[in-house]
């Protein structure tokens, strides 16, 4: 390893300190794949619901989950009724790493187990008609997921999006990047700098692992690892009443405050397992050897590099909920409801670190390298920037039906979300100059959300119930708003390495599965058990190439939700 002078590293460091105080735009959650995240929830909420897929929220559900969607259901209630639960979440992702030059199969499994549920209802006694208020708790989405993959690619490395696309070098010998993640990548030894190069009039800029090099010929091979993990979970109280406006015709609205968080974390790690050497005879060099060597840079002997990044958010928001729920026969409820956009606020930390392990300098040292190599660069932290910015949720309006045969109900619900009427704002920085790029990645991201597909999601159940016990099986469908227009490359801001979006529109889809059921333990207990089942596919893009084919996972994940609760009528 050749040292850098050290008025330059002295000067790099400080303009990289001050540089790491700043935003870094495009680096932080501000995506198209946040929006989708934020704006979604489980189909269903609550004991019973659960095992439905959240049928029947439509059309007017007689418990405080009505509060869910429909809060005109409330009205239905004829006694009081208290209800909780407790909540198992279990995730699993199985994985096709494909590089350009193989692929490996794997899976990854996260849980976790909390308090699902917590609500109330209190039922006014009136002379006719019905008034009813409640309040209620509800775990609303989770976030936990996670893969592990690790594959041979002979093709490129991630270090090749490392480099920068915009600097200026000043005479006393500082360079001054267009993005603090070409710092970063600068100063952790993934790229260096040849001043010969940018003296001759050329790119000077080179990339610590190149296999289409020259000088390699085809004999580098790197190993890659992509560790990812996300959790994290989205809650919301709610407050609300319904009213008979007439015979058998209820008016409900309800107020909801959202709130929790999502950590995602990466570790990436890219080695360089062909052992490529300086060549014998610098004078004449023969391929392969280091392609560092006799580029003028001040690294030789790329061995490893290290990536890590993490997003911490917190959110915050509120909505409204209004509904109808009437009965024109004994056997037929219908209902229609409408649920306002959810106004969330969102702060962040988050960061990337960067480190490299380096071989020896085996044409000046004459030594063998150690096994594990030398210590290199490290650069970067995961906690060095914030940011806050707001988002609000797509309109959402509904509509359901529930009809009754004997001890048989059949549900059935339908809502539509129009993607287009989304946004997100950010405030200012104090920055004129930082504001303007923020600006930027605001309104291209606009661009994209206008571009999404409106969608119908739909929910179906049935459910058998007698005074002693009940079943229930529901099922419902989401269909992902992606469009090609959406997720065009030209259309996104400047990407964080491994978002998960990429030129190829994924199907993301969801499929709910779910069954439960319920055990009188007295003439005022009920015991539930519920299970739903979320399938979906993705892709994760380890790095985005101009050019190329880039590691890609593909992802099948099974996220199941059990639920066990009590509902006690005082």
């Amino acid at each position: 390893m050749i040292p850098l002078p050290r008025a330059s590293v002295l000067a790099c460091l400080l303009l990289g300190g001050l540089l790491a105080m700043l935003p870094l735009s495009g680096a932080h959650g501000q995506t198209l794949d946040d929006v989708l995240r934020y704006s979604n929830s489980f189909p269903a909420a609550g004991a019973n619901i659960t095992g439905l897929a959240g049928a029947g929220l439509s059309s007017g559900r007689d418990a405080p989950a009505a509060l869910f969607a429909n809060p005109a259901g409330l009205g239905w209630i004829s006694s009081s009724v208290l209800g909780g639960n407790f909540t198992l979440h279990r995730t699993r992702t199985d994985t096709r790493f494909a590089t350009p030059d193989a692929t490996a199969f794997g899976d990854r499994a996260v849980s976790d187990y909390r308090l699902g549920s917590l609500s109330g209802a209190y039922s006014f006694p009136t002379a006719q008609g019905a008034f009813v208020i409640a309040a209620a708790y509800h775990q609303t989405d989770t976030y936990g997921r996670g893969l592990d993959v690790r594959g041979e690619n002979r093709s490129n490395s991630i270090s090749r999006t490392l480099l920068p696309s915009g600097f200026d070098v000043f005479d006393d010998g500082t360079i001054e990047f267009n993005t603090v993640r070409s710092r970063i990548a600068f100063e952790a030894g993934a790229t260096d700098f040849s001043r010969g190069v940018f003296e001759n009039g050329n790119y000077p800029f080179f990339q610590g692992a190149n296999p289409n090099d020259p000088a390699v010929d085809g004999a580098m091979t790197l190993d890659q690892q992509d560790d990812v993990r996300a959790f994290g979970q989205m809650n919301e109280v709610s407050v609300g009443g319904a009213a008979a406006i007439g015979p058998d015709v209820m008016l409900g609205a309800g107020l909801n405050v959202a709130f929790g968080s999502y950590t995602y974390e990466r570790f990436f790690r890219e080695t360089e397992t062909s052992g490529l050497l300086p060549p014998e005879d610098p004078q004449n060099p023969q391929p392969p050897y280091d392609p560092y060597f006799l580029s003028g840079t001040a690294l030789e002997g790329f061995q490893e590099l290290r990536i890590e990044e993490r997003i911490e958010a917190e959110l915050t928001g509120v909505s409204v909920r209004t509904g109808l729920s009437a009965q024109p026969i004994d056997a037929l409820r219908v209902g229609l409801h409408l649920e306002s956009p959810t106004w969330v606020s969102i702060d962040e930390v988050f960061g990337t670190a960067m480190e490299t392990t380096l071989d020896c300098d085996f044409s000046r040292s004459g030594t063998s390298c150690p096994v594990g190599g030398v210590p290199g660069f490290e650069s970067g932290s995961l906690t060095s920037n914030e940011f806050e910015y707001d988002l609000r949720t797509p309109w959402r309006i509904g509509a359901g039906l529930q009809y009754r045969v004997a001890d048989l109900t059949i549900l059935g619900d339908v809502e539509f979300m129009d993607w287009t009427t989304a946004e997100v704002d950010a405030g200012n920085t104090g920055s004129e100059d930082i504001d303007r790029a923020i600006e930027r990645i605001v309104v291209d991201l606009n661009r994209q959300i206008r571009e999404l597909d409106p969608t119908f999601n739909t929910r179906v159940g049935l459910e058998y119930e007698t005074d002693l016990f009940g079943l229930r099986v529901g099922s419902a469908y989401r269909p992902s708003p992606l469009t090609d227009e959406a997720v065009a490359p030209n259309r996104r801001p400047p990407s964080q390495i491994g978002r998960q979006l990429s030129s190829t529109v994924p199907d993301r889809s969801q499929l709910f599965l779910s069954a439960g059921a319920s055990v009188a333990l007295s003439d005022k207990a009920t015991l539930n058990i519920n299970w739903l089942q979320e399938h979906s596919e993705d892709r994760f893009v380890s790095y985005a190439l101009e050019t190329g084919t880039a590691p890609v996972v593909r992802e099948d994940l099974r996220r199941n939700r059990i639920t066990l609760g009590i509902t006690y009528r005082p």
